[in-house]
């Protein structure tokens, strides 16, 4: 019996034990068995929430085991996560069937020896209101993160917002698409997605951007894809480009850019004309950028390089699309909560500064660098810009109100989107000019 829940437990056992991300560990999965499209759906589904609920669900189950769960084997830890999740937050399943079906699963996988303790754990989920929280749950326990990251979110944003942002990121993620309007025409490229019957709205901030209701995975699949006709990109991530401002003619840096998202909406911009040079650290990144790019005939040049340290040409404007701890797009990632320590953003920091301070050298007088992150926090933000500044009197920086919607600008005119304010990913950008 190799149905959803099958895989979904061994994707999830393979997550756990190389603790690689969620989204790779279950590619190459997909890659190496044969799945229906429904069990791969409803596989991924699983897999995905398990994840992003890992937090409450440990909460309910303990509340239900007469030991520590510190002491259940792994895999058993594994199918109650997984049948707590379909039991009390799933809707599609009636719960007698999703109990028997985890029953029956434990046996094909474990044997008979855990059969007892599944079943007795599993019928206890039923005394639980999945809808009330219990007195003294903590908020790391009820929203499903790691308490320590709740409580740096509420010093740094206040507890209303904070709780908004937990709140959010376990909501269903929105899916923008950029269309190519550098090389198709807008309403050509509408009228080919309207024809695939595919549901979709507009976003205020941009017509060049769209947001998919419903229908993507036929979208991917079509040849509006595989013509470049238009690319995944959250909204916000777009904004970053725009804040880059590429003219046609410059030569830019795109640093740490794999899988070549922006660098493809670099060279849209410039129409073509002008050099775009890509780099990353990671060889099989950079290559899969590359190999994107030469499919869509992007004239941009991929180097592998380090730029904490490596050289580069010089350029009029520069994009530090910075590694980062990523808890801006924890909604569209739900493994980063867990994968993150106390400290992270700090270690970060110091790596970002390296990047930026190094690739300073490269920009040309009164050229541009636009240092970004998909983070949420301060050190990884702010913090690394102004302490860029006072080590380095030949920049300033310079307010970004003419080129990104102003309402995502902060008080020091930085780009910094607010999740649940702007329905887009968390991304900070600063614009900073050599003099």
């Amino acid at each position: 019996m190799k149905d959803a829940r099958y895989h979904a437990f061994h994707i999830l056992k393979i997550y756990y034990q190389k603790k690689d991300r969620l989204k790779t560990v279950r590619d190459n999965y997909f890659k190496n068995h044969t799945l229906s499209q429904n069990e791969l759906n409803r596989s991924l589904v699983l897999s995905n929430e398990v994840v992003r609920w890992a937090g409450r669900l440990d909460y309910w189950i303990n509340l239900k085991l007469d030991k520590s769960l510190r002491k259940l084997h792994p895999s058993i830890h594994l199918l109650l996560k997984l049948g707590y999740y379909e039991v009390l937050m799933d809707n599609a399943i009636p719960i007698h069937a999703a109990v028997n079906s985890w029953v029956e699963l434990t046996k094909i996988i474990m044997g008979k020896k855990f059969v007892g303790l599944v079943n007795a754990v599993l019928r206890k989920s039923k005394q639980i209101d999945p809808t009330k929280r219990e007195n003294g749950q903590s908020n790391g326990e009820w929203f499903s993160y790691p308490n320590w990251m709740v409580d740096n979110w509420i010093l740094q944003f206040g507890e209303e917002r904070a709780l908004a942002l937990c709140e959010y990121f376990n909501k269903t993620t929105h899916k923008d698409i950029r269309i190519n309007t550098g090389q198709f025409r807008l309403e050509t490229v509408i009228n080919e997605i309207d024809s695939l019957g595919i549901s979709w709205e507009r976003i205020a901030s941009s017509d060049q951007f769209i947001r998919i209701q419903s229908g993507l995975g036929r979208l991917i699949k079509s040849n509006l894809f595989k013509l470049g006709m238009f690319n995944m990109q959250d909204r916000a991530s777009g904004a970053v480009v725009e804040l880059l401002d590429p003219q046609a003619g410059e030569t830019i840096l795109d640093v740490c850019a794999a899988p070549g998202t922006k660098s493809g909406y670099i060279i849209e911009r410039m129409k073509g004309d002008g050099q775009v040079f890509a780099s990353d650290i990671s060889w099989s990144r950079m290559n899969k950028g590359k190999m994107r790019s030469k499919d869509l005939d992007e004239p941009i040049e991929w180097l592998n390089k380090d730029a904490t340290c490596d050289e580069f040409p010089m350029a009029d404007r520069i994009l530090i699309d910075a590694p980062c701890t990523g808890t801006g797009v924890i909604g569209r990632h739900p493994d980063i909560r867990w994968r993150r320590e106390i400290g992270d953003a700090r270690s970060m920091a110091h790596i970002q500064m390296e990047i930026l301070t190094n690739m300073a050298q490269y920009v040309k007088p009164r050229g541009t660098i636009i240092y970004s992150t998909c983070s949420l926090e301060s050190e990884e933000n702010w913090n690394v810009v102004k302490s860029f500044l006072k080590l380095n009197n030949n920049f300033n920086l310079k307010s970004g109100k003419n080129f990104v919607p102003k309402s995502w600008l902060n008080s020091n005119q930085c780009l910094e989107t607010f999740p649940p304010r702007d329905k887009v990913d968390g991304m900070f950008a600063a614009h900073l000019r050599k003099k």
